[in-house]
Protein backbone atom coordinates (compact mmCIF):
# COMPACT_ATOMS: atom_id res chain seq x y z
CA UNK A 1 0.00 0.00 0.00
CA UNK A 2 2.92 2.11 0.80
CA UNK A 3 3.56 2.11 -2.85
CA UNK A 4 0.33 2.76 -4.23
CA UNK A 5 0.37 6.45 -1.46
CA UNK A 6 3.35 7.40 -3.02
CA UNK A 7 2.25 7.15 -6.55
CA UNK A 8 -0.36 9.82 -5.52
CA UNK A 9 2.36 12.35 -4.66
CA UNK A 10 3.71 11.39 -7.71
CA UNK A 11 0.79 12.37 -9.94
CA UNK A 12 -0.13 15.43 -8.78
CA UNK A 13 3.22 16.59 -9.29
CA UNK A 14 2.94 15.33 -12.88
CA UNK A 15 -0.39 16.79 -13.14
CA UNK A 16 1.40 20.24 -11.68
CA UNK A 17 4.44 19.92 -13.74
CA UNK A 18 2.91 18.98 -17.03
CA UNK A 19 -0.43 20.67 -16.80
CA UNK A 20 -4.18 19.58 -16.81
CA UNK A 21 -4.48 19.89 -20.72
CA UNK A 22 -5.63 17.15 -22.93
CA UNK A 23 -3.20 16.70 -25.49
CA UNK A 24 -5.51 13.38 -27.52
CA UNK A 25 -7.98 14.20 -29.50
CA UNK A 26 -11.31 12.62 -28.44
CA UNK A 27 -12.80 10.75 -31.74
CA UNK A 28 -16.54 10.17 -30.48
CA UNK A 29 -16.97 8.31 -33.87
CA UNK A 30 -18.13 4.95 -31.95
CA UNK A 31 -20.88 3.09 -30.39
CA UNK A 32 -20.15 2.38 -27.19
CA UNK A 33 -22.66 3.64 -25.46
CA UNK A 34 -24.87 0.41 -24.71
CA UNK A 35 -25.48 -0.05 -21.05
CA UNK A 36 -25.55 -3.48 -19.10
CA UNK A 37 -26.61 -4.60 -16.00
CA UNK A 38 -25.45 -4.32 -12.08
CA UNK A 39 -25.74 -8.05 -12.06
CA UNK A 40 -23.22 -8.22 -15.16
CA UNK A 41 -20.73 -5.73 -13.61
CA UNK A 42 -20.62 -7.73 -10.66
CA UNK A 43 -20.61 -11.13 -12.20
CA UNK A 44 -17.64 -10.68 -14.65
CA UNK A 45 -15.71 -8.21 -11.47
CA UNK A 46 -16.04 -11.94 -10.08
CA UNK A 47 -14.33 -13.50 -12.43
CA UNK A 48 -11.59 -11.16 -12.66
CA UNK A 49 -11.69 -11.32 -8.58
CA UNK A 50 -11.20 -15.36 -8.98
CA UNK A 51 -8.02 -14.27 -11.59
CA UNK A 52 -6.06 -13.70 -7.90
CA UNK A 53 -7.25 -16.76 -6.58
CA UNK A 54 -7.44 -19.88 -9.33
CA UNK A 55 -4.09 -21.79 -8.87
CA UNK A 56 -5.11 -24.74 -11.08
CA UNK A 57 -7.70 -26.42 -13.26
CA UNK A 58 -10.32 -26.71 -10.02
CA UNK A 59 -13.04 -23.82 -10.04
CA UNK A 60 -12.85 -24.19 -6.20
CA UNK A 61 -11.51 -20.97 -4.96
CA UNK A 62 -13.09 -19.20 -1.67
CA UNK A 63 -15.69 -16.56 -2.34
CA UNK A 64 -15.33 -15.77 -5.96
CA UNK A 65 -15.56 -19.21 -7.42
CA UNK A 66 -18.33 -19.86 -4.80
CA UNK A 67 -21.45 -17.32 -6.04
CA UNK A 68 -24.73 -18.09 -7.57
CA UNK A 69 -22.85 -16.26 -10.76
CA UNK A 70 -20.18 -18.59 -11.36
CA UNK A 71 -20.75 -21.87 -9.56
CA UNK A 72 -20.40 -24.50 -12.40
CA UNK A 73 -17.73 -22.93 -14.65
CA UNK A 74 -14.80 -25.28 -15.87
CA UNK A 75 -11.59 -23.74 -16.11
CA UNK A 76 -9.84 -25.41 -19.29
CA UNK A 77 -6.35 -23.62 -18.76
CA UNK A 78 -4.79 -21.81 -15.95
CA UNK A 79 -1.23 -19.77 -16.61
CA UNK A 80 1.03 -18.69 -13.88
CA UNK A 81 3.98 -16.82 -15.47
CA UNK A 82 6.47 -15.33 -12.77
CA UNK A 83 9.36 -13.80 -14.53
CA UNK A 84 7.12 -11.39 -16.32
CA UNK A 85 4.00 -11.82 -14.45
CA UNK A 86 1.02 -12.58 -16.17
CA UNK A 87 -1.95 -14.79 -14.45
CA UNK A 88 -4.47 -16.28 -15.36
CA UNK A 89 -7.62 -18.45 -16.69
CA UNK A 90 -9.69 -19.72 -19.19
CA UNK A 91 -12.94 -21.29 -18.70
CA UNK A 92 -16.35 -21.91 -20.32
CA UNK A 93 -19.77 -21.65 -18.22
CA UNK A 94 -22.14 -24.28 -20.07
CA UNK A 95 -26.00 -22.92 -18.70
CA UNK A 96 -25.14 -19.38 -19.71
CA UNK A 97 -22.90 -19.98 -22.86
CA UNK A 98 -20.08 -18.18 -22.03
CA UNK A 99 -15.65 -18.24 -22.86
CA UNK A 100 -14.50 -15.98 -19.84
CA UNK A 101 -10.83 -15.06 -19.88
CA UNK A 102 -9.33 -13.33 -16.78
CA UNK A 103 -6.30 -11.76 -16.22
CA UNK A 104 -5.05 -11.36 -12.81
CA UNK A 105 -4.14 -8.12 -11.24
CA UNK A 106 -0.40 -7.42 -9.84
CA UNK A 107 1.22 -5.39 -7.19
CA UNK A 108 3.91 -4.88 -9.76
CA UNK A 109 1.26 -2.50 -11.19
CA UNK A 110 2.22 0.48 -9.71
CA UNK A 111 6.06 0.01 -10.37
CA UNK A 112 5.38 0.45 -14.28
CA UNK A 113 2.68 2.63 -14.09
CA UNK A 114 4.47 5.00 -11.74
CA UNK A 115 7.94 4.78 -14.23
CA UNK A 116 7.38 8.44 -15.93
CA UNK A 117 9.99 7.53 -18.16
CA UNK A 118 8.61 4.88 -20.44
CA UNK A 119 8.57 5.37 -23.77
CA UNK A 120 4.81 3.59 -25.34
CA UNK A 121 6.03 1.24 -28.28
CA UNK A 122 4.12 0.75 -31.58
CA UNK A 123 1.26 -1.92 -31.25
CA UNK A 124 -0.46 -3.13 -33.25
CA UNK A 125 1.70 -2.92 -36.65
CA UNK A 126 -1.92 -2.50 -38.75
CA UNK A 127 -3.06 0.34 -36.50
CA UNK A 128 -1.10 3.61 -37.94
CA UNK A 129 0.46 4.96 -35.03
CA UNK A 130 -0.54 3.07 -32.12
CA UNK A 131 1.53 2.82 -29.04
CA UNK A 132 0.99 0.87 -25.64
CA UNK A 133 2.43 0.46 -22.35
CA UNK A 134 5.48 -1.28 -23.20
CA UNK A 135 5.18 -2.87 -19.66
CA UNK A 136 1.84 -3.92 -20.07
CA UNK A 137 2.67 -5.40 -23.46
CA UNK A 138 5.47 -7.69 -21.78
CA UNK A 139 2.73 -9.08 -19.40
CA UNK A 140 0.16 -10.14 -21.99
CA UNK A 141 2.18 -11.09 -24.98
CA UNK A 142 3.94 -13.81 -22.16
CA UNK A 143 0.25 -16.02 -21.90
CA UNK A 144 -0.49 -14.71 -25.06
CA UNK A 145 0.31 -17.92 -26.56
CA UNK A 146 -1.02 -20.86 -25.31
CA UNK A 147 -4.31 -18.79 -24.16
CA UNK A 148 -5.03 -18.05 -27.93
CA UNK A 149 -4.98 -21.37 -28.62
CA UNK A 150 -6.99 -22.59 -26.03
CA UNK A 151 -9.55 -19.60 -26.50
CA UNK A 152 -9.69 -20.75 -30.47
CA UNK A 153 -10.01 -24.31 -29.83
CA UNK A 154 -13.02 -23.43 -27.31
CA UNK A 155 -14.97 -21.17 -29.84
CA UNK A 156 -14.69 -23.63 -32.14
CA UNK A 157 -16.09 -26.64 -29.95
CA UNK A 158 -18.64 -23.87 -28.81
CA UNK A 159 -19.34 -21.67 -31.34
CA UNK A 160 -22.55 -20.31 -29.81
CA UNK A 161 -20.84 -19.18 -26.85
CA UNK A 162 -20.05 -15.52 -26.57
CA UNK A 163 -16.42 -14.93 -25.07
CA UNK A 164 -15.99 -12.79 -22.34
CA UNK A 165 -12.44 -11.05 -21.56
CA UNK A 166 -12.02 -9.34 -17.86
CA UNK A 167 -9.42 -8.36 -15.51
CA UNK A 168 -8.96 -6.08 -12.56
CA UNK A 169 -5.84 -4.09 -12.26
CA UNK A 170 -2.85 -5.32 -14.53
CA UNK A 171 -5.17 -7.88 -15.60
CA UNK A 172 -7.43 -4.75 -17.04
CA UNK A 173 -4.62 -3.83 -19.20
CA UNK A 174 -4.12 -7.04 -20.27
CA UNK A 175 -8.00 -7.77 -20.99
CA UNK A 176 -7.82 -4.55 -23.30
CA UNK A 177 -4.96 -5.81 -25.05
CA UNK A 178 -6.00 -9.29 -25.52
CA UNK A 179 -9.45 -7.34 -27.70
CA UNK A 180 -7.69 -5.94 -29.61
CA UNK A 181 -5.50 -8.77 -30.32
CA UNK A 182 -8.54 -10.92 -30.80
CA UNK A 183 -10.32 -8.73 -33.08
CA UNK A 184 -7.42 -8.48 -35.18
CA UNK A 185 -6.39 -12.02 -35.51
CA UNK A 186 -10.12 -13.58 -35.52
CA UNK A 187 -12.32 -10.52 -36.77
CA UNK A 188 -15.14 -13.50 -37.09
CA UNK A 189 -15.06 -13.04 -33.13
CA UNK A 190 -16.40 -9.35 -32.83
CA UNK A 191 -19.78 -10.81 -32.85
CA UNK A 192 -19.53 -12.64 -29.55
CA UNK A 193 -16.84 -10.34 -28.08
CA UNK A 194 -17.52 -8.17 -24.78
CA UNK A 195 -15.21 -6.64 -23.05
CA UNK A 196 -15.10 -6.00 -18.79
CA UNK A 197 -12.38 -4.17 -17.20
CA UNK A 198 -12.13 -3.22 -13.54
CA UNK A 199 -9.87 -0.56 -12.80
CA UNK A 200 -7.82 0.06 -15.77
CA UNK A 201 -5.10 2.03 -16.47
CA UNK A 202 -4.21 3.90 -19.41
CA UNK A 203 -3.06 1.24 -21.63
CA UNK A 204 -2.04 3.24 -25.05
CA UNK A 205 -2.36 6.56 -26.82
CA UNK A 206 -5.34 8.01 -29.02
CA UNK A 207 -4.98 5.64 -31.81
CA UNK A 208 -5.30 2.71 -30.25
CA UNK A 209 -7.97 3.53 -27.49
CA UNK A 210 -9.86 5.09 -30.52
CA UNK A 211 -9.28 1.89 -32.84
CA UNK A 212 -10.50 0.10 -30.01
CA UNK A 213 -13.57 1.91 -29.31
CA UNK A 214 -15.04 1.77 -32.79
CA UNK A 215 -14.94 -2.31 -32.58
CA UNK A 216 -18.83 -3.60 -33.18
CA UNK A 217 -18.61 -5.33 -29.48
CA UNK A 218 -19.54 -3.99 -25.88
CA UNK A 219 -16.73 -2.83 -23.70
CA UNK A 220 -17.26 -1.54 -20.26
CA UNK A 221 -14.70 0.11 -18.51
CA UNK A 222 -15.73 -0.01 -14.89
CA UNK A 223 -13.96 2.65 -12.17
CA UNK A 224 -15.14 2.49 -9.20
CA UNK A 225 -15.10 6.14 -7.55
CA UNK A 226 -11.96 7.84 -6.99
CA UNK A 227 -9.87 4.48 -8.12
CA UNK A 228 -6.45 6.41 -8.42
CA UNK A 229 -5.20 3.85 -11.05
CA UNK A 230 -8.26 4.54 -13.98
CA UNK A 231 -5.66 8.16 -13.81
CA UNK A 232 -2.37 6.82 -14.82
CA UNK A 233 -0.33 6.79 -17.39
CA UNK A 234 -1.19 10.13 -17.65
CA UNK A 235 -3.00 11.85 -20.45
CA UNK A 236 -0.46 14.51 -20.72
CA UNK A 237 2.26 11.62 -21.34
CA UNK A 238 0.21 10.81 -24.60
CA UNK A 239 -1.93 7.96 -22.87
CA UNK A 240 -5.62 7.88 -23.58
CA UNK A 241 -8.65 5.57 -22.50
CA UNK A 242 -10.78 3.33 -24.47
CA UNK A 243 -14.80 3.99 -24.08
CA UNK A 244 -17.04 2.90 -22.62
CA UNK A 245 -16.19 4.54 -19.15
CA UNK A 246 -19.05 2.95 -16.71
CA UNK A 247 -18.32 4.84 -12.95
CA UNK A 248 -19.40 4.04 -9.37
CA UNK A 249 -20.14 7.42 -8.47
CA UNK A 250 -19.42 8.44 -4.91
CA UNK A 251 -23.20 7.26 -3.96
CA UNK A 252 -22.33 4.03 -5.86
CA UNK A 253 -24.71 4.73 -8.64
CA UNK A 254 -23.63 3.57 -11.98
CA UNK A 255 -23.33 5.99 -14.93
CA UNK A 256 -22.79 5.06 -18.28
CA UNK A 257 -20.14 7.60 -19.86
CA UNK A 258 -21.09 6.75 -23.40
CA UNK A 259 -18.64 7.35 -26.22
CA UNK A 260 -16.52 9.79 -24.66
CA UNK A 261 -13.37 7.67 -23.66
CA UNK A 262 -12.18 10.41 -21.56
CA UNK A 263 -15.90 11.98 -20.47
CA UNK A 264 -15.12 15.03 -18.21
CA UNK A 265 -18.64 14.19 -16.02
CA UNK A 266 -17.47 11.04 -15.06
CA UNK A 267 -14.14 10.36 -12.89
CA UNK A 268 -12.14 12.75 -14.20
CA UNK A 269 -14.34 15.27 -13.05
CA UNK A 270 -12.70 14.63 -9.79
CA UNK A 271 -9.52 16.53 -8.49
CA UNK A 272 -6.73 14.18 -7.33
CA UNK A 273 -7.58 14.97 -4.22
CA UNK A 274 -10.37 12.79 -4.40
CA UNK A 275 -8.38 9.80 -6.01
CA UNK A 276 -8.16 7.06 -3.84
CA UNK A 277 -5.77 3.95 -3.90
CA UNK A 278 -8.10 1.65 -1.16
CA UNK A 279 -10.83 2.25 -3.72
CA UNK A 280 -8.75 0.27 -6.58
CA UNK A 281 -9.51 -2.68 -4.18
CA UNK A 282 -13.19 -2.44 -3.63
CA UNK A 283 -14.93 -3.04 -6.30
CA UNK A 284 -18.52 -4.67 -5.97
CA UNK A 285 -17.76 -8.75 -6.59
CA UNK A 286 -13.58 -8.57 -6.59
CA UNK A 287 -13.94 -9.24 -3.40
CA UNK A 288 -12.70 -8.10 0.05
CA UNK A 289 -9.94 -10.94 0.76
CA UNK A 290 -8.68 -9.49 -2.12
CA UNK A 291 -7.36 -7.05 0.42
CA UNK A 292 -4.95 -9.47 1.67
CA UNK A 293 -3.02 -9.81 -1.68
CA UNK A 294 -1.79 -6.35 -1.64
CA UNK A 295 -1.17 -6.28 1.96
CA UNK A 296 1.00 -9.41 1.65
CA UNK A 297 -1.33 -11.75 3.67
CA UNK A 298 -1.70 -13.92 0.83
CA UNK A 299 -1.33 -17.48 3.34
CA UNK A 300 -4.37 -15.78 4.90
CA UNK A 301 -6.97 -17.19 2.14
CA UNK A 302 -4.57 -20.36 1.50
CA UNK A 303 -2.66 -18.48 -1.77
CA UNK A 304 0.85 -19.02 -2.87
CA UNK A 305 2.18 -16.37 -5.09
Amino acid sequence: MADLESLVVTVQAGLAQHGARNIATIDKANNQTRVTSSNSLFKYCEYSGAAYKVMSNAWDCPTNCQSANTAGTVVDYHWSLKAIPSFGFVAHKDDTKEIIVSWRGSTTLMDWVANFQIVPTPWPAHIEGSAVHSGFLSAYNAGAGKTKAVVADLVQKYPDYKLVLTGHSLGAAQAALAAVDFATEHPEWTNKLELYTYGQPRVGNAAFSDWLSKQPFPIFRTVYRGDLVAQVPLRTMGFQHQAQEVWYTSNSQTKFCGSDAENSTCQNGLSALQWSTLQHLQYPGLSFDILYLFLGNADAIGITL
